[in-house]
């Protein structure tokens, strides 16, 4: 007997549509992928914030550091400059007498 085209159809609809079920491997496979990616995940967050906390710790450290050198009292050093006479130092002639030959030049007679 000849199948009429309405079965045929049907029987061909069902064929395309009908997809296989999963097994018990399949979804056991894909469990395990989601469940590694979720761990890898976890343990990525974890060392990012542990590294986040470790240069914070750093970072307060040095500020402290820098905090404690600059408010430090700074001690200023004392000298005293007296005038000691120097025996056998030579006297220099042209030292008041620089000003007396400095030569000034005319002001010029430019229209502004």
């Amino acid at each position: 007997m000849e199948a009429t085209v309405t079965e045929k159809v049907l029987s061909f609809i069902k064929e395309e549509t009908s997809t296989p079920l999963p097994t018990v491997q399949d979804v056991a496979d894909s469990d395990s992928k989601q469940l590694t990616t979720v761990i890898i995940f976890v343990i990525s967050a974890i060392l990012a914030i542990t590294l986040l906390f470790v240069i914070a710790i750093f970072i307060d450290c040095r500020q402290q550091k820098l905090q404690k050198l600059q408010s430090k009292p700074k001690r200023r050093l004392l000298r005293l400059k007296l005038p000691i006479p120097i025996i056998g130092r030579p006297v220099r002639e042209d030292q008041n007498s620089i000003l007396d030959k400095i030569e000034y030049g005319e002001p010029s007679s430019s229209q502004a």
